[in-house]
């Protein structure tokens, strides 16, 4: 190695190890671009400039696999390059990298409580399938819920001679209420139910599930049970996480499985399993660990896309996370408010900021919803179906989204 490649080299990995992604610094090297202004508030034209976006499209579907910002990118790409240099450095990783502590500061959890998981699939199935479960409980599951939850829950009862109810915990996605929620969920819940399981923002209705109640109800209904009968509570809190300004670990869930590579913008292939204190006794681990923590399964991973989950949750940070929340649900406002006076248009998704987060579901009269879906796309607009449920149209006001493409999505739909 040359004089000049070895300076380049040591350079290159002090600039990794001494970086530090968590605190004041939100994870910014120094000279970074901000992407606040002097006064502390978001830079929106800063955070849209920090995505690699086709200029020529207007993506309202990122939601389902979200683009990195810059910041991201960049981790990734620092902690790539010393892998390639020296592989075994996965042996010391850098100072900053512990996606563990990054993800519980933004959920309001300890680190210790976070299982590191490579998406939301994986980490339901390692819920379902890791809870301790006596033959004849069952697990209570939504017909709302993403067909991998409910398949989660029905793998892990054939092995364990449980069972699997399906229920409907509101009449109409549009105009679903805490009070029926709950409601329904209390007069479902039996004896016999170990697990109740939902999500937090539906992603084929748009609906923001009201956590908090529910798990007040799962509550009340554990007075009396013993440990072995006592009723859990799961949520997949992927459309919620990042979306929603709330501390997932404080919703009063036993489970809270999400991806980051959704609203967080994290690295692709990254995700969380947090688990309760009092919940960790009814899982059981799935996998030989390579860390100190039982329930996180080892093995090789991608270890540059990990290393680089705290740089999501600095970006975010930077921003604020109250501030990030806010900027979706003005403009998912803004985009039902526009819905809402284009005629044949049905909304499927609550008005009310409190029942929905970044996604909003919609039909229009004498149009198939793929048909919406083909139109916009001729015109340079991206929105998705459902993959599960109806599969409605439906748009996601994410961070790197602006009001205008909103209003020319809204224009788009009115002409379709």
């Amino acid at each position: 190695m040359s004089e000049l490649s070895r300076r380049a080299f040591v350079a290159g990995v002090g600039a990794v190890s001494g970086v530090g992604l968590l605190g004041g610094s939100c994870g910014a090297e120094p000279g970074a671009q901000r992407y606040v202004t002097s006064s502390g508030a978001p830079d929106w034209p800063a955070v849209r400039a920090a995505y690699r976006l086709d200029p020529n499209v207007n993506n309202l579907g990122l939601f389902y696999l979200a683009s990195n910002s810059k910041p991201v990118r960049d981790a990734i790409d620092r902690y790539s390059a010393l892998i390639d240099a020296n592989p075994l450095s996965i042996n010391s990783p850098p100072a900053g990298t512990s996606a563990e502590s990054a993800l519980a500061g933004f959920i309001g959890g300890a680190s210790g409580e976070i299982v590191l998981v490579q998406n939301t699939t994986i980490g339901l199935g390692l819920v379902y399938n890791g809870l301790v479960v006596k033959p004849g409980q069952e697990f209570l599951i939504t017909e709302h819920d993403h067909f991998v939850h409910n398949g989660a829950a029905r793998l892990a009862a054939e092995k364990r001679g449980a069972t699997v109810r399906q229920i409907s915990l509101f009449t109409n996605s549009a105009t679903a209420t805490v009070d029926e929620v709950a409601s329904k969920l209390r007069a479902a819940i039996t004896a016999k139910t170990r697990v109740v399981g939902t999500t937090w923002v539906q992603s084929s209705s748009g609906v923001r599930m009201p956590v908090e109640a529910m798990a007040a109800v799962v509550a009340a209904a554990n007075q009396g049970r013993t440990e072995a009968d006592r009723c859990l509570l799961v949520v997949d809190g992927v459309h919620g996480l990042a979306a929603v300004d709330a501390d997932a670990a404080r919703l009063g869930a036993d489970f809270f499985v999400a991806g980051t590579h959704k609203w967080m913008g994290g690295p692709r292939g990254t995700g969380l399993m947090w688990v309760k204190g009092t919940a960790r006794q009814h899982l059981r681990p799935m996998a030989s660990s390579f860390t100190s923590n039982p329930l996180t399964p080892g093995g090789f991973v991608a270890y540059e896309h990990r290393w680089a989950v705290p740089a999501a949750v600095a970006f975010q940070q930077e921003i604020g996370r109250s501030a990030a929340a806010a900027r979706i649900s003005e403009m998912s406002t803004r985009l039902k408010d526009g819905l809402a006076g284009i005629p044949g248009v049905t909304l499927q998704t609550p008005r009310s900021a409190s029942m929905s987060a970044g996604i909003t579901c919609f039909e229009k009269a004498g149009v198939s919803n793929s048909g919406i879906v083909e139109a916009l796309r001729a015109k340079g607009i991206l929105i998705t179906t459902a993959s599960h449920r109806i599969g409605y149209a439906r748009i996601g006001t994410g961070l790197p989204n602006t009001p205008e493409e909103v209003d020319a999505a809204l224009a788009a739909i009115r002409a379709v």
